[in-house]
């Protein structure tokens, strides 16, 4: 699912346990000034770059990071340290939802034989989103790959 950065940051801080006010005091800011920086409705107050930064720290959630690369039309792929071989198989089952996902989008923007911006815009997302999965598929696969 894709998200725009303000709605991103928004359910970021609203998932959390506890909310505004239990984030707010993880990351130095009071809870109703986080509050009202995620609003959507408030056009004063915004999040900074380095509050969103650690906000995303703090959490381990990175909506926000995934809201702005898909309202500048980019996509972010996690480059992480390969850990053991399980992980092998959570990526292909990832890579699997992805593609699943990138059909799903297809099929249902071509059914009634006219694919709106909309549509296409969703198929790229998915696009986008079954490549990163791929990607992270190969990494783990490059990184234990044979010494030969």
């Amino acid at each position: 699912m894709s998200y725009s950065f303000e709605v991103a940051a928004l359910s970021t801080v609203s998932d959390y346990d506890g909310g505004a006010k239990a984030l707010g005091a993880v990351v130095d800011m009071n809870g109703s000034v986080l509050s009202h920086k995620v609003c959507l409705t408030d056009k004063a107050n915004h999040l900074t770059v380095p509050q969103a930064r650690k906000i995303m720290q703090a959490t381990g959630d990175y909506r926000m990071l995934h809201g702005l690369a898909t309202d500048l039309d980019h996509i972010c792929i996690q480059v992480s340290s390969v850990g053991n071989g399980n992980r092998m198989f959570r990526y292909i089952s990832d890579a699997a939802k992805e593609f699943g996902d990138f059909l799903g989008a297809v099929t249902a923007s071509v059914e009634d034989g006219d694919v709106t911006p909309n549509e296409l815009r969703q198929i790229d997302r998915e696009l986008a989103e079954m490549i990163a999965a791929a990607n992270q598929l190969r990494s783990l696969c490059a990184a234990t790959k044979s010494k030969r």
